[in-house]
C-alpha cells in the first residue's frame, strides 16, 4: 500500500526544474510569504523553501501535508 498525500488547497502547481520535480507553491499561514515545495529528483525526499527547512530540514509546511522531513525519501503518491 502507497502513500498518498494531497498538496494544500490553494496551492499552485509548478513546472520541473534540473534538480526538483513536484514542485509547487504553498503561502505561509503566519504571513503573506510564499513558499515552494519541491521533491529532490535523485533523493526523492520533499525539501521546502522556508527558513525552518533551510536551517533545520525540517519545517511546519512538509508536516502539515504529511510528508517527511530531515530529508528522507518520499516514496508515495502525490496528488494535486
Amino acid at each position: 500500500m502507497s502513500l498518498i498525500v494531497r498538496k494544500p488547497f490553494g496551492s499552485v502547481a509548478l513546472p520541473d526544474n534540473d534538480q526538483w520535480m513536484n514542485r509547487f507553491e504553498i503561502r505561509s499561514e503566519s504571513s503573506n510569504r510564499i513558499y515552494i515545495i519541491a521533491q529532490n529528483k535523485r533523493n526523492k525526499h520533499f525539501g521546502c523553501s522556508c527558513p525552518g527547512y533551510k536551517r533545520y530540514r525540517k519545517c511546519k509546511h512538509l508536516e502539515s501535508i504529511g510528508l517527511p522531513t530531515n530529508e528522507q525519501p518520499f516514496t508515495g503518491e502525490l496528488r494535486g
